[in-house]
């Protein structure tokens, strides 16, 4: 399993992925392709967002977004796993395990690796927990504009 950079010309595979993953359970928002137009743009012209493609064997099998931003709470670097999405054909073979490990090499500096899963999701919630993944008890609150 490889993790590949998104590059200039994947926007309408990462588009593809991305609207398989916000139309299923895992996702709290539909999918919305003026959105996934935002984060391929930003992930392609900014160091602090990154964008993968999970391949294997030439097949890609999912996606993964990451964000990365200093935290006053830890005081030093962390990294958002924003959204993992590994397709059903491949789950439970170990891809999840292997990104989370492979983000722990790149990314060397970072102290906390944080994320978010619907509580719906439980075989992600497995995965997390099993990684050493806690659970923070914090409530989010939005407001979009």
């Amino acid at each position: 399993m490889k993790l590949i950079e998104f590059k200039e010309n994947d926007l309408q595979k990462y588009i593809d992925l991305a609207t398989k993953f916000h139309s299923g359970p895992a996702s709290f928002t539909d999918p919305d392709l003026t959105i996934f137009e935002r984060n391929f743009d930003y992930i392609r012209n900014h160091d602090s967002a990154f964008g993968w493609f999970i391949e294997e064997d030439g097949y890609t099998c999912g996606y993964c977004l990451c964000s990365m931003m200093y935290s006053t709470e830890v005081g030093a670097m962390s990294l958002w796993v924003e959204e993992l999405s590994i397709d059903d054909d491949f789950q439970g073979k170990g891809y999840g395990t292997k990104v989370f490990n492979d983000l722990m090499v790149l990314f060397p500096e970072v102290k906390r690796f944080r994320l978010e899963v619907a509580p719906s999701n439980t075989s992600a919630k497995k995965l997390y927990e099993r990684l050493g993944y806690t659970y923070l008890g914090y409530e989010q609150m939005i407001i979009d504009r």
